[in-house]
């Protein structure tokens, strides 16, 4: 049986975006209508003479998405309302994307993770008369892909760099509620 979209956690680090010093990592949960990845895979195809099928290499990825989100009085609206006064350029639209599924437990409160430099910018806001507030950015890979587990203690998100174990026997993806 597939899982449903809930398994798949997007977290944005807005306490660096902006120019900002302190990681402050959210999950992209409540009020997002639409949150998909598009890697954009590249690739080179090649036709040899001997050959009656071409052959292709993969030569990259260029990860973008556009999360979309009914406006909510929260932390994370406070912060893209923050980018739709400042329009943030350069270093300062730089952050970090981190995703995991919950059934990639490690052990209580610990997942497989990968983290996505990117440039995040604010897209659009608005909506049609009569219909709810809608805000959405932009997010742009800016670099390489990195591995590592992400920890959840006390309501906070963790990212840790490197390989990680296999999940531990009896470690459950229900720790982490739906």
């Amino acid at each position: 049986m597939a899982n449903d979209r809930t398994n798949m956690v997007s977290l944005l680090d807005f306490g660096k975006w902006m120019g900002g010093t302190t990681s402050d990592i959210l999950e992209l949960g409540d009020g997002f209508t639409e949150l998909t990845e598009d890697w954009a895979p590249e690739t080179e195809e090649k036709q040899y003479v001997n050959m009656k099928a071409k052959a292709s290499t993969l030569n990259g990825y260029a990860f973008s998405m556009s999360p979309e989100r009914d406006h909510l009085s929260d932390e994370a609206q406070e912060y893209i309302d923050e980018a739709f006064r400042k329009f943030p350029t350069g270093k300062n639209a730089e952050t970090e994307y981190y995703r995991f599924y919950k059934t990639d437990n490690v052990s209580e409160g610990k997942y497989k993770a990968i983290k996505v430099p990117v440039i995040a910018a604010p897209s659009s806001t608005g909506g049609s008369g009569g219909e709810t507030l809608t805000s959405s950015i932009q997010l742009n890979g800016n670099g390489n892909v990195v591995e590592g587990m992400i920890t959840i203690a006390d309501g906070t998100y963790t990212f840790t760099e490197g390989t990680v174990p296999e999940q531990s026997a009896g470690a459950s993806s229900k720790s982490l509620s739906d």
